[in-house]
C-alpha cells in the first residue's frame, strides 16, 4: 500500500490565515489611528492654552504699547494685536489646528469668539470656556479662561 503525502497548505487553511492576519491588522491600525487622534487633541488643546498665555504675557509686558487677544474659529486660532480682531491683518499669527480636531463650542462672557487682555492687570472680560473636540474619537478637552486671564485645560 502506497501512501501519497503531499506537503503544503489547503485553500481553506490559506483563507483562515489571511483572515486572521487581516483582523489583526485592522485592530492594530485602528488603535494607532485612535492614538494619533488623541495626541492631536492634546496638542491642539495645549496650543490654545499657549496662545492665550502668550497674548496675556505680551499685553502685560506692554509689547508695542498695546493689548493682544486671541480669536477662535475652527480650525484656526489667531493671536492678534489691538483691541479687536481684524481678519487679514499682517500682524495676525494664525495657527492651524489638526484637521481631525475642531473647536466645537465657544462659550465666552458677552458672546463672541475673541479673548482680549487688559494692560496692567492681564484680566479679560471674555472669560469662559472653549471646547476642542475630536469627532473621530468622540472626545473633548475644555480650555477654561478665567477672569484673571489665566487659562488651563481639563
Amino acid at each position: 500500500m502506497k501512501v501519497n503525502l503531499k506537503s503544503g497548505f489547503t485553500f481553506l487553511e490559506l483563507i483562515i490565515v489571511i483572515g486572521v492576519a487581516t483582523l489583526l491588522s485592522y485592530i492594530i491600525l485602528s488603535s494607532l489611528i485612535t492614538f494619533r487622534k488623541n495626541q492631536a487633541l492634546e496638542k491642539d488643546t495645549e496650543i490654545v492654552v499657549q496662545l492665550l498665555a502668550q497674548a496675556r504675557n505680551q499685553t502685560l509686558s506692554s509689547k508695542n504699547a498695546t493689548v493682544y487677544g486671541v480669536h477662535f474659529t475652527a480650525p484656526i486660532v489667531t493671536l492678534f494685536v489691538g483691541s479687536s480682531y481684524v481678519a487679514g491683518t499682517p500682524t495676525n499669527e494664525d495657527v492651524n489646528l489638526s484637521s481631525t480636531d475642531t473647536i466645537l463650542t465657544i462659550n465666552l462672557t458677552g458672546g463672541g469668539s475673541d479673548v482680549i487682555f487688559q494692560r496692567l492687570s492681564g484680566e479679560t472680560a471674555q472669560n469662559g470656556t472653549v471646547v476642542v473636540s475630536s469627532p473621530g474619537i468622540s472626545r473633548t478637552k475644555t480650555v477654561t479662561i478665567y477672569k484673571t486671564g489665566l487659562a488651563e485645560s481639563q
